[in-house]
């Protein structure tokens, strides 16, 4: 090694440097104008500055350094700093020179004054001859000589001191603006934590709208059906909307203190603001004083739009966290471009700084038209036209001084803008990618930007035990000095080259160095989860296959992230979803006692075949079927006018209690779709059929897998249907398509035997036998349906061809089976996959086949609340009667079906089933049907946010319950 460079300074001391530097600003150490000279002395390569530089000091070390070095600068100091009784550092020694010779010397000629004059009127400040001249030991003539001085050293301060002055504060507004909106992104790091609960949200929401337009508090108003809301610090109230009001509010036009409506004053407090996003939508803000003035300048600036973009993203997240779980995916592209677009409207307030600074000195105006015979200050995009000097004259040196700084400080900002949009492009890559990390450091060391939540992995693998804003790689990896080292060992090279690591296939992490015109900005360091495809020697070679598997890995790492960031669900309804349940919940299993097997008897009278007594019961019932009144039969067959209520989901099947009528209208969907007629389907067999699945829906008494559930679902596929052929064209679906959709829908839970898969199977019944434990009830339900289809009294495909037919069984099989709910995560990620490139191949309509006979098998749920909550009350029913009989027959017990009894443990169910299993669902339809859906979605948001009440209310019963028990056993 070079004896030089043993001196050289590394760009890890440059790090440590510009963090110690800041944060003794931040601690009042030093000041920014002290700051912003030694930054300007290490520019210029000082020395002494390089020597603090070439070496490793810890933290105390260099501050000790730094503060010696900047007490033995000569800091220029304006007329606002400078005080009578206490002199510049800069001159404290030439006045004392000056000082003690006029004493020494009792000087008394003006050859002597003049030569004083002469040298040291250039740099002496009026104060420190104020502070050092002893009147007692002077006589008269020599006081006059002094005074004559005093005059002509303040008349050079008075001129000296405008530039100083007006300097310092542009670069004080400058960095102040620059230093808030340099860091917006910053606040994205409170939502990288393993869990992220609402009040996260909420706090990150608060967070990034001080950082981008100084609001401290905030809150909406909502007008819906003519009663207004106030929603505020997690409440909710309602406010009395009389005539005045509602003139007011409708009569508001961009942003209005609140202070100056008298119908609203009284709710709100002094300093607040509120904008107008619509007729029924307003925002309230509580202003940071200092940056009042950004938003009041959106109106001049035209910028009044990305106000209320920002507001409304504010609303409408705040909204989402209480009907789904949350992602950072889901919103980080739209928190970096609103945040930007924000950063971009910063200018104006730089603008408008800078011309508050000059115009007592330089009386800027504004015109419409350029004019050459005047100085113009030209900010470029801004909306200010031309802005002109009146008094200003650029041959004058302090002049050209003040115009060159105020033209290089806006270029700088605009540069400062660009930088942020290569950022923001940079870190949306890494938002959206599946198995990297990215972990951006700025030039300080600082932790910038994370592109999501590490996984326990990772910060296993390098020992990191939390990341938060401020911290520096240091304290990341405060437990790994291997991963300091090694990190400074690279970014110290001044090539800047990629550390290539031996092994390239075991390559776990990699570095960039960010820099803009040879400067040092920062780095960045790239973690990979090395996922299968990295690991995998060989890949198939099937394209088919590489897809199957890509899949499959992005299902599972869905769930297992799903699971990890919100571990409620495990014990949820949800885990029913979840592939292999039993080992999911294997935990909870481990405590129940070794099941009893119990093998079922089986009477001979039945015995499955012509001679059960099922089978006997029902070819009686056929047979009375046209004599019993109380059966549908062919007398019933009209279409009603209010039969039009069948397309949509106001239908509620719980108000027709007359089964004939239902029976009816289900004949009415399929006539009315002229299904019917096109397919020549006998009038007598599709009564019997009707018949026969209500017999079979309805054996065993089910509160919910029943006939109207089956109704209730066939119905939905009608509605979505046609909503779907309505958004996307006619040519979606073939007729027979269509036709097996409808009677998918009907049939798909036929003999339903009103438990779950797992019961099935964790008994041993005939049907777990026959299917071997995998998706007993779906294959149950299918081969009951195409079993009755084959049946000559209830054939209703009787006039199909053989190829129709072939097709439309293998249709219906795979509609049914879609509705298993271990498929749901792998069948909702491909559809996820699938929705840009949808095209007319046989798979990619079977796929959205069972989409749409899966997400309306969940159409009770997404109905408005009154009829939704009946729905999950039935279902509930159902789990409770399964708790209960697996207790006493000693198999595994369902954690989710415990307690449902009680207020809070149900709709904490209902919620988590909603937000992870129905919406998630229903969204992804939405975007596929390009709005279809959009009602579902509005009722399940409405539908989560009324469990959540009955939550609140479950809760506060249970500790008015827990306090009363207290206070009876005292």
């Amino acid at each position: 090694m070079k004896q030089d460079d043993l001196h050289s300074p590394s760009l890890c001391g440059y790090l440590n440097f510009f963090h110690i530097l800041g944060e003794m600003e931040s601690q009042n150490l030093i000041s920014l104008q002290e700051k912003k000279i030694v930054k300007q002395k290490l520019t210029v390569k000082d020395p002494a500055l390089l020597v603090f530089l070439s070496k490793q000091h810890d933290d105390n070390q260099m501050k000790e350094m730094l503060l010696s070095y900047i007490s033995q600068l000569q800091m220029p100091i304006s007329k606002s700093q400078t005080q009578e009784l206490s002199p510049s550092k800069k001159y404290e020694g030439q006045i004392l020179v000056m000082h003690n010779f006029i004493l020494d010397s009792n000087c008394k000629n003006d050859r002597l004054v003049n030569q004083i004059v002469e040298q040291y009127v250039p740099k002496l400040k009026l104060t420190g001859i104020q502070n050092f001249t002893n009147q007692n030991q002077m006589n008269e003539e020599f006081r006059d000589k002094i005074q004559k001085l005093r005059r002509l050293l303040y008349q050079i301060d008075q001129q000296e001191e405008i530039d100083i002055t007006i300097n310092q504060q542009l670069q004080q507004i400058y960095q102040l603006i620059k230093q808030r909106y340099s860091r917006y992104m910053n606040s994205l790091l409170l939502l990288m934590d393993e869990k992220v609960e609402p009040k996260d949200i909420q706090e990150f929401l608060k967070t990034f709208l001080n950082q981008l337009i100084g609001c401290t508090s905030y809150g909406y108003i909502i007008i819906k059906e003519e009663v207004v809301s106030l929603h505020r610090d997690e409440k909710y109230e309602q406010l009395d909307l009389d005539e005045q009001c509602q003139r007011e509010l409708q009569n508001l036009t961009n942003i209005t203190e609140i202070q100056q409506l008298e119908s609203l004053r009284k709710y709100f407090r002094n300093g607040e603001y509120i904008l107008k996003l619509s007729q029924t939508q307003y925002f309230t803000m509580q202003l940071d004083q200092s940056f009042t003035q950004f938003v009041m300048l959106a109106s001049k600036y035209k910028y009044l739009d990305s106000i209320i973009d920002l507001a409304q993203f504010v609303i409408y997240t705040e909204q989402q966290i209480k009907v789904q779980y949350f992602s950072i995916l889901s919103i980080g592209d739209t928190v970096l471009e609103i945040g930007l677009e924000i950063v971009r409207c910063s200018k104006y307030l730089l603008i408008e700084q800078i011309l508050s600074i000059i115009n007592g000195q330089y009386q800027i105006q504004q015109i419409n038209e350029y004019q050459p015979s005047v100085v113009t200050f030209k900010f470029k995009d801004s909306q200010s036209q031309y802005l002109f000097s009146t008094n200003m004259d650029l041959k004058k040196p302090q002049d050209l001084i003040i115009y060159n700084q105020v033209n290089q400080l806006y270029q700088r900002y605009q540069q400062f803008i660009k930088q942020c949009y290569e950022r923001m492009s940079f870190y949306k890559y890494f938002l959206r990618s599946k198995s990297l990390f990215m972990i951006d450091f700025d030039k300080q060391g600082r932790l910038r930007f994370l592109s999501k939540a590490l996984p326990q992995k990772i910060k296993q693998q390098f020992n990191i035990d939390k990341t938060q804003i401020d911290q520096t790689y240091k304290q990341i990896f405060n437990s790994n000095q291997s991963m300091i080292q090694t990190i400074e060992t690279y970014i110290s090279n001044s090539k800047w080259k990629l550390n290539q690591q031996e092994d390239e296939s075991n390559k776990i992490f990699e570095i960039f160095i960010r820099k803009e015109e040879k400067q040092f900005k920062g780095f960045t360091l790239i973690v990979s989860e090395n996922d299968w495809v990295r690991r995998k020697a060989q890949p198939p070679n099937s394209g088919s296959l590489v897809k199957q598997q890509l899949l499959q890995t992005e299902t599972m790492d869905y769930i297992k992230k799903l699971e990890e960031f919100n571990p409620d669900i495990r014990n949820s309804v949800v885990a029913m979803y979840m592939p292999q349940t039993q080992e999911f919940n294997s935990v909870q299993q481990q405590s129940q006692k070794t099941p009893t097997l119990v093998f079922r008897k089986i009477k001979k009278d039945q015995v499955v075949g012509k001679n059960s007594f099922l089978f006997k019961q029902r070819e009686e019932e056929k047979k009375s079927m046209k004599v019993n009144p109380n059966k549908f039969n062919e007398s019933h067959l009209s279409i009603k006018e209010q039969d039009i209520i069948l397309d949509s989901l106001d239908f509620n099947i719980h108000q027709i209690n007359n089964m004939i009528e239902k029976q009816r209208l289900v004949w009415s969907i399929l006539a009315r779709g002229n299904f019917i007629q096109m397919f020549g389907i006998p009038s007598e067999k599709l009564v019997t059929f009707l018949n026969e699945l209500e017999t079979q829906y309805n054996m065993n008494n089910n509160p919910y897998h029943n006939y109207d559930h089956g109704i209730a679902v066939m119905q939905s596929v009608n509605c979505f249907v046609k909503q779907l052929l309505q958004h996307l064209g006619e040519h979606l679906f073939n007729n027979i398509t269509r036709f097996c959709l409808l009677l998918s829908g009907l049939c798909h839970d036929v003999a339903h035997t009103g438990k779950t898969n797992a019961y099935e199977a964790n008994s041993l019944s005939s049907l777990a036998i026959r299917y071997h434990d995998r998706v007993v009830l779906e294959q149950h339900h299918a081969a009951t349906t195409v079993k009755i289809l084959r049946d000559s009294s209830t054939n209703i495909l009787c006039n199909f061809s053989d190829q129709d037919f072939r097709t439309f069984r293998k249709q219906l099989i795979s509609n049914i089976l879609a509705t298993d709910m271990q498929e749901h995560f792998k069948m909702l990620k491909e559809f996820e996959s699938r929705i840009e490139q949808y095209g007319n191949d046989p798979e990619d309509l079977s796929l959205l086949c069972g989409m749409i006979t899966h997400t309306a098998d969940f159409n009770g749920t997404a109905r408005k609340w009154p009829q939704s909550q009946l729905w999950s009350e039935k279902i509930n029913q159902e789990y409770r009667a399964q708790y209960e009989d697996e207790g006493k027959k000693g198999y595994p017990q369902q954690p989710f079906m415990k307690d449902l009894d009680k207020l809070h443990v149900m709709s904490k169910n209902e919620m988590g089933f909603i937000k992870v299993i129905v919406r998630p669902l229903y969204h992804q339809m939405n975007i596929f049907g390009k709005g279809a859906f959009q009602i579902c979605v509005n009722n399940l948001d409405e539908t989560i946010l009324e469990w959540d009440k009955l939550y609140q209310k479950g809760i506060q019963e249970l500790e008015q319950q827990e306090q009363q028990q207290k206070q009876e056993s005292k």
